[in-house]
């Protein structure tokens, strides 16, 4: 007799240390995620409460990397870091022998699929020269319409959902009426929730457009690589030397 196929194993890390958004992040990602996809989901101990600043992301590296490293030494077979900065991305690529996925690098790329010019809804104005920054790393700076900025705080958005919707939807149909957008996504995972009523809104308003979650996309290039038996490159993402 057959045996059940056992779970795809695949590590969250969220790189803060505010428990209040576990929980909400536990279910974005579960719904997004395969019947056979098994996610379990960890926090820094020690760490930023928020990512809003290259400062924030250089607190949380040296936690992130632990966790990183410990979730490859626990049998996991991808690992996807939970902020849409893609903070340590490059580093634990290096660190890990398994798919590590940035979820803003895995929302990018499956918008280029979809659209030829996006905009990406960010939270704050400060974010635009780190979205710069990763739109020429990532090689897309030549399809992004626009920046559009909501103008609210990270643990603002987990708190108070109703205005969130109504920011992100203004700033979405800014870029779709002014800036040529002809898709959209967004540089917070804590939005995550509200993309099914922006989207509905938007279609409303007459844009019936593609609404990429960066949570979404990344789970799915995960389970994708692993079923596919890919991963980095090490010539890309050479092992960090021994010292």
């Amino acid at each position: 007799m057959t045996g059940q196929p056992l779970p795809l194993r695949i590590r969250v890390i969220t790189p803060v240390t505010t428990r209040e958004v576990l929980a909400e992040c536990a279910q974005e990602y579960a719904l997004s995620a395969g019947s056979g996809t098994q996610l379990s989901h960890v926090l820094l101990e020690h760490g930023p409460v928020s990512i809003e600043s290259e400062y924030d992301e250089a607190l949380a590296l040296p936690g992130l990397l632990a966790e990183v490293r410990k979730a490859e030494t626990e049998g996991m077979q991808a690992i996807i870091i939970n902020c849409a900065s893609d903070p340590g991305l490059d580093a634990a690529r290096e660190l890990a022998s398994i798919p590590v996925i940035g979820v803003a690098q895995a929302a990018f790329a499956l918008t280029t699929q979809l659209a030829q010019r996006f905009s990406v809804i960010a939270i704050l104005e400060r974010d635009r020269p780190d979205l710069d920054r990763m739109f020429r790393l990532y090689g897309v700076l030549d399809r992004v319409a626009s920046v559009r900025v909501m103008d609210m705080a990270v643990l603002e958005l987990f708190r108070e959902h109703d205005k969130a919707i109504r920011a992100m939807t203004q700033a979405a149909l800014l870029a779709l009426r002014e800036d040529g957008a002809e898709a959209i996504t967004f540089d917070c995972t804590g939005l995550s929730a509200i993309v099914p009523e922006v989207r509905r809104r938007l279609v409303a308003e007459g844009f019936d457009v593609p609404v990429i979650n960066p949570v979404s996309a990344a789970v799915k290039l995960a389970e994708g690589l692993v079923e596919l038996g890919l991963c980095h490159s090490k010539l890309t993402y050479p092992d960090p030397p021994r010292k």
